[in-house]
């Protein structure tokens, strides 16, 4: 079970851009030659995109719900229709 937190460890590092430029290449080289391993990155790349994804989405409804309640502030609205017209 530690080699498997430490497998993970070491690729999120790889995945983060956060290892030598020879560690990274010895990874690059590993994907090529153990499937399982190669795979395992994938899983993991994707989850990575996936996080990021989700934390984008909430962060959006989050400004468009400030946007929202700005608008409804009469001299607020009127100042940013000034502003662009």
């Amino acid at each position: 079970m530690r080699s498997e937190l430490n497998e993970i460890q070491l690729t999120e590092r790889w995945l983060l851009h956060q290892l030598s430029e020879t560690e990274a290449a010895n990874l690059h080289a590993r994907c090529m030659v153990d499937e399982a391993f190669a795979e395992n990155v994938e899983a993991q790349r994707n989850a990575y995109r996936l996080i990021r994804h989700y934390a984008r989405a909430r962060e959006r409804r989050r400004l468009e719900t400030i946007y929202r309640q700005l608008m409804q502030e009469g001299d607020f609205a009127q100042h940013l229709h000034s502003i662009f017209t």
